[in-house]
């Protein structure tokens, strides 16, 4: 699959490796769509289009850039790993709260 205009205008704002990833506030500056959309045309670009987008929330220098190494995929697996362990037991503890009334 292809990608589309806007696809490749985002993936193009992209910086190559972690040093200096782009904030979404600057993505949605340059591109004059809402964080959603960005957020969306990422999501899009990963698992539509295979492309190895990361994201770090380091402050400072928070922001997504494209994976060129083994070092950057780790570094953007990690808050993601954590993050589905989170909402995972999130789950769990809903799913086993006994309801009251």
């Amino acid at each position: 699959m292809k990608l589309d205009q806007e696809e490749q205008q985002l993936l193009q704002l992209l910086p190559h490796g972690v040093s200096h990833p782009r904030p979404l506030r600057e993505l949605v500056k340059l591109t004059g769509w809402n964080g959603r959309k960005v957020r969306a045309i990422i999501y899009r670009l990963i698992v539509v289009h295979h492309q190895p987008i990361g994201a770090t929330n380091q402050k400072p220098g928070n922001g997504y850039f494209i994976i060129t190494n083994d070092q950057e995929r780790q570094q953007a697996l990690a808050p993601l790993t954590s993050q589905i362990q989170m909402m995972t037991k999130r789950a769990q503890v809903i799913s086993r709260t006994e309801l009251k009334g």
